[in-house]
């Protein structure tokens, strides 16, 4: 047990661990967001969807802002230390990997085990498939 224990109303101590741990948890949501959204039939597509892709790419952008450490000022502000060169860089190139890591295994699976299609889907397919022949 250590020496001193840290009461739970004391004051933020920011240090490395916290930093990193608050970045990789950002970028774990944000790829658990983007991989696992699913498109058609169910929903609009990330590229039709404009509010979802908007707040994906803001997430991404700022993911990559506060990691680099452009604005000092702005990560100050967050209570993040700044990583050392050499973290800094694995944890943008582990982000990177890890999300067209699990993109390519989602999209994998999703081809390997494809869901059965709604029965209204294939109403709507045939009853749309009758009316293209009636207008011919």
């Amino acid at each position: 047990m250590p020496e001193e224990c840290i009461e739970p109303d004391s004051d933020f101590h920011p240090d490395l661990v916290n930093t990193v741990s608050y970045m990789v948890s950002m970028m774990i949501q944000v790829a658990t967001f983007a991989v696992n959204y699913m498109g058609h039939p169910f929903n609009q597509s990330i590229p039709e969807n404009r509010p979802f892709l908007y707040a994906l790419l803001a997430a991404v952008g700022f993911f990559t802002l506060i990691t680099s450490d452009l604005f000092r000022d702005l990560n100050d502000w967050l209570k993040l230390v700044p990583l050392p060169t050499g973290l800094r860089d694995r944890l943008l190139l582990w982000a990177a990997l890890m999300f067209v890591g699990c993109y390519s295994w989602e999209r994998l699976l999703r081809w390997a085990f494809p869901g059965k299609i709604p029965a209204w889907r294939k109403c709507q397919r045939q009853v749309a498939a009758g009316l293209d022949k009636k207008n011919i």
